[in-house]
């Protein structure tokens, strides 16, 4: 696999041979790595920013959101990343003044399939004309599923619904381990100090300047999602 180097902003890299799309998002050839700094570290197939570890983390009163606070050092926002859309690779700048939904969906389905789905695209149908994505990254439920409790039972819808799905989907990723996404590795480190994601349909909500602003767990309502949604929309662009 060849290796993706993630610590630069894109548009500090000029020489890069890029190509856009339709929808204004900058396809990557598969032969680009982007170069290096000083604050990079390696993990896996990947090399990607220096966690910012002036983070901390707050929970709220629903024990089924976190919020993540930093330090006015500042951060790493996501567009600093890039992830495989039908094995292309695509900057996510990408989404660059929206507000983003990022959601791991099991390859295999789950009894969650069903009702998660169409949660996602009750969110998306919704707030899309206000600025509102949701970018998914489909993942072996293996990951989250260690004793295989529900994989027997689980409808086998995975791939169709990924199919159908009216939003983006992206490869699959690896959400843990030593050769986890750098996207995830992130994600993981501002929300829960590094630990590993336990379940499907886990959601991040990012705000408008791609900083990520709140994780919410499988068994978050909908309009509690939705609240903090119509919040960032709201926002200016810094």
């Amino acid at each position: 696999m060849t290796s993706m180097v993630l610590s630069s902003p894109l548009n500090a890299l000029p020489h890069l041979k890029l190509r856009i799309n339709s929808s204004s998002c900058i396809y990557l050839s598969n032969k680009i790595s982007l170069e290096s700094s000083k604050s990079s570290f390696s993990n896996g197939d990947f090399t990607f920013p220096s966690p910012n570890f002036s983070t901390f983390v707050s929970k709220s009163p629903s024990l089924n959101v976190i919020t993540a606070q930093t330090s006015p050092l500042g951060e790493h926002t996501i567009y600093e990343f890039q992830a495989k859309e039908k094995r292309r690779g695509l900057s996510l700048s990408c989404f660059r003044g929206k507000v983003l939904l990022i959601v791991n969906v099991p390859e295999q389905g789950s009894v969650w399939t069903e009702s998660q789905y169409e949660l996602l695209h009750y969110l998306y149908d919704n707030h899309k004309s206000q600025g509102f994505e949701i970018a998914a990254f489909v993942y072996d439920k293996k990951e989250t599923d260690k004793e295989g409790n529900d994989a027997q039972k689980a409808p086998s819808r995975g791939q169709v619904e990924i199919n159908a799905a009216r939003f983006r989907v992206f490869d699959k990723v690896k959400l843990n381990g030593q050769r986890a996404h750098p996207l995830f590795v992130h994600l993981r480190l501002k929300f829960g100090r590094g630990e590993p994601i336990k379940s499907e349909f886990h959601k991040f909500l990012v705000d408008r300047n791609g900083v990520a602003y709140k994780s919410f767990s499988l068994d978050t309502p909908r309009h509690e999602i939705e609240d903090h949604i119509k919040h960032l929309l709201l926002e200016d662009i810094d």
